[in-house]
Formats: structure tokens, sequence, C-alpha cells
């Protein structure tokens, strides 16, 4: 095995292991919802909610890098991180570029908007919540291709 599919290996034992992390965070959020009265969360419901931001923020960031590992393992040109999507849509790995980058503007709305509009923050959790099983589903499509492609396991 080349040193950089060890590297791609451990990218995916590592998001393995994050995902455990984000899993527990959402069913901590999703206890939490629907959040009439922001005032009214207490300091373990308001850490709930900055740990599942964190944690799905980064699931995202680190999925990315690996998929980028992915396209340079296969020799696709990695310079613009559209391209990246682009292979990764054709691998099936993304069911739509269009859905990731939408998925990545919400994940940096409520990193940006934290706590100034609790209204529009609701709004953000909810979608984030609702992406999770996005991102999980092409993680596991990821899996499965470096598999096949690879023979590499998490």
């Amino acid at each position: 095995m080349t040193e950089h599919l060890r590297l791609i290996a451990r990218h995916l034992a590592h998001l393995q292991r994050m995902r455990e992390y984000l899993v527990y965070s959402t069913q901590r959020v999703q206890q939490i919802f629907p959040i009439d009265d922001w005032a009214a969360l207490s300091f373990d419901q308001h850490e709930a909610l900055a740990a599942f931001r964190v944690r799905f923020s980064e699931f995202q960031e680190h999925l990315g890098k690996t998929m980028r590992a992915v396209a340079i393992e296969e020799e696709v040109d990695v310079e613009r991180f559209g391209s990246v999507l682009a292979f990764m849509e054709k691998l099936g790995v993304l069911e739509s570029i269009e859905r990731w980058k939408l998925i990545r503007e919400l994940r940096n709305a409520v990193n940006h908007e934290y706590e100034d509009d609790t209204e529009r923050l609701a709004q953000f959790f909810t979608e984030l919540v609702k992406a999770t099983p996005e991102l999980f589903a092409c993680h596991e499509r990821l899996v499965v291709f470096c598999a096949k492609a690879y023979t590499i396991e998490p």
C-alpha cells in the first residue's frame, strides 16, 4: 500500500470516529428541538448546540479533505475544489454538487451568525440536523468506493 493510500485510510478511520461523535451530538440536539425560547435553554443545552455545530462543521470539512485525497489518488486536478466535487458526483459519492454547497453555506452561516438572530439560528440548526443523514450517506458511499477501488476499510 502506498503512503497516499495509507493517508486515505487514516482519513477514513478519523471520519468514522468523528461520525460517532456527530451521531451523539445530533441525538442530543434533536431532544432540544423545537426551541421556542432560546433564553430558557440551560447551559447543557447551549453546550449541546455548540458541540453539534462544531462536530457537523468538522465532519463536513474532513469529508471534503478525504474526497480531495481520493481525487488526488485518481489523478484528478484538485486545484479547484469544484473539480473534486464534480468527480465525487461522477463517482456517485455525492448526489449533487449544489446540495453539498448548500450544506456548506448553512454550516458557514450558523458558524458566523451564532446566537445573533435566534429565529434564523433555529432554522439553521434545523437544516443542519436534516442534512446530517446526507453527510453520513456521502461518507458511506466514499467508504464503499475506497473499499472497492483500494481495498481500504476504515
